[in-house]
């Protein structure tokens, strides 16, 4: 067996003029494929939904199985999940390279990640785990969070995966990762791996659920067969493993299936410059903190036109209620350029109420990464 090498590198995405740096998966060259059956459509899809039994639950409960016997229930859950989840993970190949998605509706729309989708309006060609197929089209992207959305043109309906409620994950949740890494090979069903959630947040999942190069796109489930999570990137460790939320496809679909595509940075000319689309509010704060207060605030932007101070601290962004800057920064990236928002904020003890026209992102502005700064 070859020795598996983690290759990571490094890709620059601000948010709110705050930097973050994150690893991706390598898009992995297609395969060449033999002529493979159409897909069929399943007959009154519903989605592959898993009980679990009160024995699974009581299992889950605990903080790690005590004996054979609590194994042996984890494995028969573990078992229930793959089976099911098997039929709508798909293999994915476009432009030359390959990776993986899920179909999360009857009528064929796959999630997968956003650096998989490349751009809008490509021609897809979807695999599933018996090796038929079927056509389709990208749609929508959110490069700043990794998120995409894609879908088969062929008539449906098409088995298709439950997603989780938004924030229903919690650390220690055991979940299941499926994919097909290094692309779609014949008689070979997509490998799982079985793993617990390290760490999240509204931006990301950590697991230890191993990711190589194909997986990108592929599917985290809980052991209810509910994608909670997008295979999207990796770290160094064997236990950097990031998933895209399923939170942020809740409140970003109508964007992703209008074939939008925001956030992140592209290459213009051979020099990375800020993606158009993303939206701009100015200001910073600390993601790590107690509140949203605003620690600075730059000239020129629209939080500084209407009036946000360093000091104030965000309460509310629209209806939403904002308890952190990592809340504002995830509000802001569910809105267009040119959308107008309303802050509610405390500045010494007393509630103001600002209403802002977010800007768009065409150009550099303070925070952003250099091209110097920038690894490829």
């Amino acid at each position: 067996m070859g020795k598996f090498v983690r290759n990571s590198f490094l890709i620059g995405f601000t948010t709110l003029s705050v930097v973050a740096i994150a690893t991706t998966l390598p898009a992995q060259p297609a395969t060449q494929q033999p002529p493979a059956a159409e897909a069929r459509p399943t007959a009154g899809a519903s989605p592959l939904r898993v009980d679990l039994p009160a024995e699974v639950q009581a299992v889950l409960d605990k903080r790690y199985p005590e004996n054979v016997d609590d194994l042996r229930t984890l494995e028969g859950q573990v078992k229930r999940v793959l089976q099911a989840g098997r039929k709508a993970t798909v293999a994915v190949t476009l432009g030359g390279a390959a990776g993986s998605g899920v179909i999360v509706s009857p009528d064929g729309i796959v999630l997968t990640a956003g650096h998989v989708v490349g751009e809008p309006g490509r021609r897809v060609t979807f695999y599933f785990a018996d090796g038929k197929r079927a056509r389709g089209v990208s749609l929508g992207m959110n490069e700043s969070i990794d998120s995409g959305m894609m879908r088969i043109t062929d008539p449906g309906p098409w088995p298709y995966a439950e997603l989780a409620e938004a924030d229903s994950t919690k650390i220690g949740d055991w979940v299941l990762a499926i994919g097909q890494p290094n692309g779609f090979f014949k008689d070979r069903a997509p490998p799982v791996r079985l793993g617990r959630v390290l760490y999240q947040s509204d931006e990301v999942i950590n697991t230890d659920c191993t990711l190589v190069g194909g997986d990108s796109g592929g599917p985290l489930f809980n052991l209810r067969g509910q994608v909670i999570g997008i295979h999207s990137r990796i770290g160094p460790r064997l236990t950097a493993n990031m998933h895209v939320p399923i939170s942020t496809y809740h409140v970003t679909w109508d964007r992703l299936a209008d074939s939008e595509a925001w956030g992140g940075r592209r290459r213009r000319g051979g020099r990375e410059m800020p993606a158009e689309g993303r939206p701009l509010l100015g200001v910073a704060g600390n993601p790590e903190g107690v509140d949203c207060t605003i620690t600075q605030v730059f000239p020129g932007l629209p939080a500084a036109r209407a009036g946000v101070k360093v000091g104030d601290v965000v309460q509310k962004f629209d209806d939403a209620e904002v308890a952190s800057f990592a809340d504002l920064s995830r509000l802001v990236l569910t809105k267009r350029p040119r959308d107008k928002v309303k802050l509610r904020l405390v500045r010494d003890g007393e509630e103001l109420e600002i209403e802002i026209a977010l800007a768009g992102v065409t150009g550099d502005f303070p925070g952003a990464p250099s091209p110097s700064d920038e690894k490829e």
